[in-house]
């Protein structure tokens, strides 16, 4: 039943599929990874992984089976051992009365389908899914089994070990944070994927110090000092992976120390504003205001709701040779090249937003962008900055666009000096995406309609995840962005400076301006997210 490396070549070049020279840099290859020949044509990119099951399945005379068959079921997921999958990288998608269908790659020992048919009692049908898929497969049933030394629950693997396994889990699954949380009999472990926290392993309570200290060691921090919140970060780089800077804070509490790491991609993976789900006449006008030579463009929002990536896409925006662009942040998240990024220590007092700003006004910037505006010296300054010929971005926590002016206000910046250098504010929250495997049209609830303000009669489709392996039987993979942008035109700037309050501006750009909402709504029409995650992300509004 195994695929013969060597024979399925050969078909591979008979059938044209590949050219003799092609299925030699793939075997001179394999001979280094030690991996199956189907796998490294697919991971150099020689043939697409639709092409390539489709040959293998003529080769093997096994089927393909899709994602949307696969039906996992408690009993199912205890059919086949995880010591077996982990070894043979096969996995039980589904399984009918006397049948079991076991997805695999086209290699598998005549053996271990014998003894599977025995231990199960079902005749074992072996079916090809693609390799993505079959990832997604791993995934699902070795995630919370972990891989080297997670597996063996912190015994016999070294703190190190530990630690590398965990973030290398970490990144593999898309995690943005990574907790560990000491518990009276154990370390929880916890990921936090598309905003929502996940249990995903735990272990003996006896490793703890040393996992604690040996991540204490990396982020640079005093491991003898165990009272006392600190924070610090290391880079970390997977085997074959790229590397992921991880942000750590630990946390005394009443059971030890708790530590959370944040995860945040390489330069590399900084995405373009269209990626960040900015689209059409937002986007055209976001990038127009982001064209000026000077003035303040603002992005609000609550924490999590990905301000600083909308920054530093802004800035990969703005990024050439001729423009000089520095920042100051608190911390640097991201590091950029072709920028100068200055990392501010408000905890000493040593070098502050403001005192930052000022030595960045006698560096000759063109861009300058301040991680988050907290009070008035920063607020004046960046104002000051903007009308002094140079363009400025920064955050503020605002609920939307128009509350901005009002939280300046409030730091106690004057109106007409907010009036004179705003140029537009960027509103946002992060939604949930739905699944693209597991995608289905649903009838929303009533309320979800009166929610939104739209009419139970709405004629309109909308879409949810019906949950699958792909998405964790959650409905939902990834996140996109919901967004509102206020240009503060001529009209808006008379009122700001007259003293108008935000329910006047917000009449005054009434129909001129779409709001998160609508954004949102909208993209749960076209089957991006649902009506129930715009209700989650803009109840406050």
């Amino acid at each position: 039943m195994a695929v013969a490396r060597s024979r399925f070549g050969e078909f591979l070049v008979a059938s044209g599929a590949l050219k003799p020279e092609e299925l030699a840099a793939a075997l001179r290859h394999q001979r280094t990874s030690q991996k199956r020949l189907e796998e490294v044509l697919y991971e150099l990119g020689i043939l697409p992984e639709e092409r390539l099951v489709e040959l293998v399945s003529r080769f093997t005379g096994f089927p393909v089976f899709s994602f949307d068959e696969v039906e996992l079921t408690p009993e199912l997921q205890q059919l086949v051992p995880v010591a077996l999958i982990r070894r043979y990288d096969v996995y039980p998608v589904r399984a009918d009365e006397g049948e079991l269908y076991l997805a695999c790659r086209g290699e598998v020992p005549s053996g271990v389908v014998e003894n599977l048919r025995r231990m199960t009692g079902k005749n074992v049908r072996l079916v090809l899914m693609r390799p993505s898929e079959l990832e997604e497969l791993r995934k699902f049933f070795l995630q919370g089994e972990g891989e080297g030394p997670v597996s063996e629950g912190g015994e016999g693997g070294s703190a190190a070990d530990v630690l590398d396994a965990i973030l290398a889990k970490a990144v593999h699954l898309g995690a943005s944070d990574v907790h560990l949380d000491p518990e009276p009999d154990r370390i929880q472990v916890r990921f936090r994927i598309d905003g929502f926290l996940r249990p995903v392993d735990q272990f003996p309570l006896s490793l703890h110090s040393a996992l604690v200290s040996r991540i204490k060691v990396l982020g640079r921090m005093n491991i003898a000092e165990k009272r006392s919140p600190q924070d610090g970060g290391f880079t970390f780089r997977p085997e074959g992976g790229r590397t992921t800077n991880v942000r750590v804070s630990v946390l005394p509490s009443v059971r030890g120390e708790k530590v959370v790491m944040r995860l945040l991609p390489s330069q590399e993976r900084i995405l373009e504003l269209k990626d960040l789900g900015m689209e059409g006449e937002l986007l055209e006008k976001f990038t127009r205001l982001l064209a000026l030579p000077h003035g303040l463009i603002l992005v609000t929002g609550p924490t999590g709701s990905g301000k600083t990536f909308t920054l530093y896409a802004a800035l990969k925006h703005l990024r050439r040779p001729e423009v000089n662009i520095i920042t100051v942040e608190d911390p640097v998240e991201l590091q950029m090249e072709g920028i100068t990024q200055v990392q501010v220590d408000v905890t000493s007092r040593k070098l502050t937003f403001s005192d930052a700003l000022r030595s960045i006004l006698r560096q000759d910037p063109d861009v300058i962008m301040v991680g988050e505006i907290r009070d008035r010296e920063t607020a004046q300054l960046s104002l000051q900055a903007a009308l002094t010929g140079h363009l400025v971005l920064s955050t503020l926590h605002t609920n939307d666009a128009v509350s901005a002016v009002e939280r300046l206000t409030d730091m106690g910046v004057e109106r007409y000096l907010i009036a004179a250098a705003l140029r537009g504010v960027l509103a946002q929250r992060l939604v949930r995406t739905i699944c693209p495997r597991c995608r289905v049209p649903v009838r929303p609830p009533l309320g979800e309609f009166l929610a939104l303000g739209l009419s139970p009669e709405d004629e309109g489709e909308f879409f949810a995840g019906k949950g699958c392996v792909y998405c964790h039987q959650s409905g939902y993979r990834g996140r996109t962005g919901i967004f509102e942008l206020l240009v503060v035109d001529e009209e808006l700037q008379k009122l700001i400076a007259g003293g108008a309050d935000a329910i006047s501006l917000k009449e005054a750009v009434a129909g001129k301006m779409k709001t998160m909402r609508e954004d949102g709504i909208e993209k749960a029409r076209r089957g991006i997210t649902t009506l129930e995650e715009v209700i989650r992300v803009t109840v406050s509004m």
